[in-house]
């Protein structure tokens, strides 16, 4: 089941208008940096948008000198954060998404994890791309906050979980802030 909403959500997303998704974009960017808890945080673990994903290339780039960017790399089927100092740092790796060339691998708490997914419901949990390494990740590691970068259009009422499946606490669209975890509700 999980396999079929890849692919029907994929296809929704790869054929997004192209404007829309530059101007949602700009829009959520503009939201989480005005937010609390991207201001008060100094190490953050976002991922490097691949395909149709949110791009973060812009985030990583203008945040790199102010705060401690971590982005993952996958070994042996893990994955494991590295912290990056410029983007030339990066280089094409696994499933052809750009990762860290450095294997100097962080296991300290993160202040924020930005997460990527193709599709989140509106409580927060994410359809990724069926590795399950996100979820591995927020069992088995500290960390402040999860985030989510969605556009509204591909935000679902519901999707399928299993018990393995772990939800972020807040998405971010381009409409709006959705909080899972009440605890950060006043971080906005």
């Amino acid at each position: 089941m999980k396999h079929a909403l890849r692919k029907k959500f994929l296809h929704i997303r790869n054929n997004l208008d192209t404007t829309y998704q530059i101007q949602a974009t700009e829009k959520i960017f503009k939201t989480l940096e005005e937010s609390d808890i991207f201001k008060n945080s100094q190490k953050i673990f976002i991922y490097v948008g691949f395909g149709t994903e949110i791009q973060t290339e812009y985030l990583i780039k203008k945040y790199i000198d102010s705060k401690e960017i971590f982005v993952p790399k996958i070994v042996n089927g893990v994955m494991k954060l590295v912290k990056i100092k410029n983007w030339a740092d990066l280089s094409i790796g696994h499933f052809n998404v750009l990762e860290p060339i450095q294997n100097d691998f962080y296991v300290e708490e993160i202040d924020l994890v930005i997460t990527p997914s193709i599709v989140f419901d509106k409580n927060g949990y994410r359809l990724g791309y069926g590795k399950g390494y996100y979820d591995k990740y927020f069992s088995e590691n500290k960390y402040k906050t999860s985030l989510g970068l969605s556009f509204e259009k591909l935000l679902q009422e519901e999707i399928p979980k299993e018990k393995h499946d772990k939800n972020v606490d807040l998405i971010i669209t381009e409409e709006r802030i959705i909080v899972i975890n009440e605890k950060h509700s006043s971080n906005y």
